[in-house]
């Protein structure tokens, strides 16, 4: 809309890049030959990649225009803006977009202490901002992510799920596993809390880390030293394998607004990748409406557990399982 305005321009030419991109952003008739997109959230990178978009998990590409969406996280964005800082020739367009819900204005507030804005542009929930990138870029050094050490030797950084430590739902799950044994699979496994409480059980042979954004991953690998561990940047809900267990913490929204359809997709993909004698162990919030597609994906499912807001389920003999 700012385009068709004319409040701003992309230049003619030299490459475009785009930050954090969502999958179905609108690339408002610039050439796809022309555009770099960095995205660690696997369902998006993929979408971008069947676009024809060149796409990588991070942004390291010299661009004349840099295109920033904003993350939820206020210190991952601030992150973002800083690799676009690093990556736009001197003198480029850098602009900002994000919704209001997710933290924009404040976001704007940090970047204006240290660059004059050229304009912004406001609709409904969302803002737009850009200014050109100085010849001397400032000193936002504290904006780049910096790891955080937590209890127990774990390590994080900002922008991932509970960057902050272990939430309730995993740290719960976690004091409730039984020993395991076999393959198993941690859907939605984040930077690894419960994946290395599953290998303290000596008879899993093989743990399948399965997680979409690849940021959290890569944390994963460093929690999770363990010849066993198997990581797997992917969609949980489409991933394939036949696994004797499966774990998991799903995630029930991508935006602000709970959506249980997610969560859901993941229940029923447990039980697609399942053994006929295997069993998922799932934590979700109390409110949280699973047990309907428990009931259609699983032969049986017991309430192991409610406590502090959760549900435990341990649900056996999927109707979908390997054969």
């Amino acid at each position: 809309m700012a385009l068709d305005r004319g409040l701003l321009s992309i230049p003619p030419a030299g490459r475009v890049g785009l930050i954090n991109a969502p999958g179905s952003i609108d690339i408002c008739g610039i050439q796809p030959s022309r555009l770099i997109a960095s995205q660690s959230f696997f369902p998006d990178h993929a979408q971008l990649l069947r676009r024809g978009i060149g796409v990588d998990t991070t942004f390291k590409t010299k661009v004349a225009v840099s295109i920033v969406h904003c993350h939820r996280s206020k210190d991952a964005t601030l992150a973002l803006i800083a690799s676009a800082m690093d990556n736009t020739a001197e003198g480029g367009l850098i602009i900002l977009d994000g919704d209001k819900t997710d933290g924009v204005e404040s976001v704007i507030k940090t970047l204006r202490y240290h660059v004059a804005l050229e304009g912004s542009y406001s609709k409904a929930h969302g803002k737009l901002v850009w200014f050109i990138r100085p010849l001397r870029p400032p000193n936002i050094d504290e904006w780049r992510p910096k790891p955080a050490h937590l209890e127990n030797g774990f390590t994080t950084v900002p922008g991932i799920f509970s960057a902050d430590g272990a939430d309730r739902g995993s740290r719960l799950l976690a004091e409730t596993l039984p020993e395991l044994s076999g393959k198993v699979a941690d859907l939605g496994a984040g930077w690894g809390y419960l994946s290395r409480h599953i290998l303290l059980s000596p008879d899993v042979v093989r743990l399948d880390l399965i997680e979409a954004d690849h940021t959290a991953l890569e944390m994963a690998k460093v929690n999770v030293p363990d010849q066993r561990a198997v990581f797997k940047w992917t969609d949980a809900r489409e991933v394939e394998g036949s696994y004797d267990v499966v774990v998991t913490n799903p995630p029930f929204h991508t935006s602000r607004q709970p959506d249980p359809v997610i969560g859901q997709a993941f229940l029923k993909r447990a039980a697609a990748i399942l053994q006929p004698k295997g069993e998922a162990w799932i934590v979700a919030n109390r409110n949280l409406p699973y047990e309907q597609t428990l009931g259609r994906v699983f032969k049986d499912v017991d309430t192991v557990l409610q406590q502090n807001g959760y549900k435990i389920f341990r649900a056996r003999k999927p109707k979908t399982a390997n054969a």
